[in-house]
């Protein structure tokens, strides 16, 4: 099977939240306003709560707090708050999955760092929508979910990544296609906007010049990611080309202050996203 295959196998038990779609519809709509907005949100006591914590943390910097759905709108804007469901959503579906064969501490691990560092650089670099480099960091690795539905074994084996064979690598090998690919084909069928699925499909990609920064900033965020959480296997100088750093304006004092903040606030971040997996730290 390729990626595209993959993915169109596990749609039915990959199911976001009716509230999501309800959202989009109304973000879509020309006249819905702010409030309408707020009253499908807080049909859904649970995500009403997570957005609440994930908008009074650091992650968002806040100088004040919000208390309520309809100035997390006013403060954050719509399309920040859609960000917010948008992955916390997604996370809610992903931890309802068998992966029983796969290390799933690792995997949100890593997710999360991915997205904050990902989040962070895009602050530091000016870039307009930080959040949604946010969400392309978080689900970068989701075609791993999808793999694992179907093909546990393969799935357990891509984990098994050396010095010398990085995990894309790896999943190239052993399944002609990288979980960056059958991600982006899962998103697609869901119809997430390009802004978001075109940086995660584009992870591994070494073409800098023809990139966008949205594409740099979340290439990079996953090799730091990566790096972080295997030290015994890679660092920023083996995972990370000097040249991607002149292209993004950017030192490494700059990326030890992006992995600082997601070993800072990673923790945090997963408790909401994943609550199961958090108790085990």
């Amino acid at each position: 099977m390729n990626a595209l295959q993959y993915a169109q196998n596990v749609q039915e038990l990959f199911s976001l939240p009716d509230s999501y779609f309800r959202v989009k519809e109304l973000m879509d709509s020309d006249t819905a306003n702010l409030d309408d907005i707020a009253d499908v949100i807080l049909l859904d006591p649970v995500l009403t709560s997570k957005i609440l914590k994930l908008a009074n943390s650091a992650v968002y910097r806040l100088p004040y707090q919000v208390e309520t759905i309809n100035k997390a709108l006013l403060v954050l804007g719509k399309t920040q708050v859609y960000n917010l469901i948008l992955s916390i959503g997604i996370s809610t579906a992903c931890s309802k999955l068998n992966t029983q064969a796969i290390d799933t501490e690792r995997f949100w691990e890593q997710s999360v760092n991915a997205a904050l560092i990902a989040k962070y650089l895009a602050q530091r670099i000016g870039l307009k929508h930080p959040d949604r480099s946010y969400v392309s960091g978080l689900l970068h690795n989701i075609g791993e979910l999808v793999v694992v539905q179907q093909n546990a074994d393969v799935a357990a084996a891509c984990q098994e990544y050396t010095d010398e064979m990085k995990p894309w690598q790896l999943q190239q090998k052993l399944l002609g296609f990288s979980y960056a690919a059958c991600g982006a084909e899962l998103l697609n069928m869901w119809q997430l906007p390009d802004s978001i699925v075109e940086p995660l499909a584009l992870q591994n990609n070494t073409h800098y010049e023809a990139r966008s920064l949205d594409v740099l900033v979340v290439h990079l965020a996953v090799r730091l990611a990566l790096a972080n959480q295997h030290p015994e296997l890679y660092n920023m100088q083996t995972l990370v080309d000097p040249y991607l750093l002149e292209v993004l304006q950017l030192a490494q004092a700059d990326l030890i202050k992006a992995i600082d903040f997601c070993n800072t606030e990673g923790l945090f971040v997963l408790s909401i996203l994943n609550p199961r997996i958090s108790t085990i730290y």
